[in-house]
């Protein structure tokens, strides 16, 4: 059986060429899970998001049922042996993979899923549904709504222009460093107590965390590369600007989009100064639905064009940068439970991108936030990735003591 790909399922497949369309998700649980009953869970999954067992057609847009064992999705390995990294080929297998790293007394999930599937909010979604699977919780009534056209006729007030995009400049990035290329991670831990506290001083200030942790970005890239100008992608979660879901729908689909948001740093700005004109500047975009335009004009084209012209024609317009930002948002530990094992800690990464390509993706769990990236590169940009981190974080420490 096929599944009708939707016109937002094509935008991951605009730059393949350097980013293959992955999201992480890593969680480390109290005891060791149950694989059977974790396999079962997965086969429950399948009657609400069957396209997670089918491969994609990129020429049609569509996900293509195939005969597919489970035993392709779950792999387990012992910690000694943890291959690091999920290798997923949505174009031939299916649109997830479940890594399952036994230590000694405990053991861990990595989850990858398909980016032409979802997106990092619809990756929670499934995440709860397969949580509430476990538990035998029964998901007959569930419905996976994937179409973005309620939230576009929503969003389009007649009386609201859809404005028009714009050709922002794209920052210089990373200076290209030569060494041997291999997989990296990393992952920097704000603890509770710290996350709190910052949270509170945004507040305070009349801020987002989300314009906090861009500027902070934004400062940490200025530090280390020299780069003033920046224009770092920001997410817009479309579930949120559109009519409110039934309690028995879930939306595992890309309904998220970005808003190209430029970043000026200069000499002697502290982390409020720039957070300041971060969240002005946010303000405007969302104001002027910035967030709308490549949405409503791709879904126009998907009307009439096939998906390889669509494809090529949205990305010769997109707007492209070599720097991103990714905020998976909180994890709600009450939906997360696979049976009495708990889980301590979860965060979100997204894929490998090939430097100077360079994604910083944050999530919170338990009102602890993981900052984590996934490079493909040299053993020098792995440390610049490394730099990036702690000196976000630094950045974040000083404004938050500095009242």
């Amino acid at each position: 059986m096929n599944y009708r790909g939707e016109p937002l399922d094509l935008i991951p497949t605009l730059d393949l060429a350097q980013t293959y369309p992955l999201l992480e998700c890593t969680l480390s649980l109290m005891h060791p899970i149950d694989v059977e009953r974790l396999t079962e869970a997965v086969k429950t999954t399948k009657t609400v998001v069957p396209q997670i067992l089918s491969r994609y057609n990129l020429r049609r847009n569509r996900f293509e049922e195939q005969p597919a064992s489970i035993d392709q999705v779950i792999t387990e390995y012992s910690a000694n042996h943890d291959p690091g990294r999920g290798r997923l080929d949505v174009l031939q297998g299916p649109q997830l993979k479940i890594q399952v790293i036994h230590h000694v007394d405990y053991d861990q999930l990595r989850l990858i899923m398909s980016r032409l599937l979802t997106d990092g909010e619809g990756f929670k979604h499934y995440l709860y549904l397969l949580a509430a699977a476990y538990d035998g919780q029964d998901l007959a009534d569930f419905v996976n709504e994937r179409s973005v056209r309620r939230i576009l006729n929503y969003l389009r007030h007649p009386h609201r222009p859809i404005p028009q995009t714009t050709d922002a400049p794209v920052a210089e990035g990373f200076p290209q460093l030569q060494g041997d290329v291999h997989h990296h991670k990393g992952e920097a831990l704000i603890p509770r107590v710290e996350s709190q506290r910052l949270q509170q001083r945004a507040r305070q200030q009349g801020v987002t965390m989300n314009a906090v942790l861009l500027s902070a970005y934004a400062l940490s890239l200025f530090s280390l590369t020299g780069e003033r100008q920046l224009v770092i992608p920001y997410q817009v979660d479309l579930r949120l600007q559109g009519p409110v879901a039934a309690t028995n729908v879930v939306q595992v689909a890309n309904l998220t989009s970005e808003m190209a948001v430029p970043i000026t740093v200069q000499d002697g700005d502290t982390l409020q100064d720039v957070v300041t004109r971060t969240q002005a500047t946010i303000i405007q975009l969302r104001d002027s639905l910035a967030y709308l335009a490549p949405l409503v004009e791709i879904n126009r084209m998907s009307r009439a064009l096939p998906p390889e012209i669509v494809r090529r024609l949205a990305g010769k317009h997109r707007e492209q940068s070599v720097v991103s930002f990714a905020n998976f948002g909180h994890v709600n530990h009450t939906r997360l439970k696979f049976g009495d094992t708990r889980v301590t800690q979860i965060y979100f990464a997204g894929t490998y991108r090939a430097m100077p390509n360079f994604q910083l993706t944050v999530s919170a769990y338990h009102e602890a936030w993981t900052l984590a990236f996934r490079m493909l590169g040299s053993e020098p940009d792995y440390q610049l990735g490394i730099k990036i981190l702690k000196n976000v974080v630094a950045q974040l420490n000083q404004w938050d003591h500095d009242k």
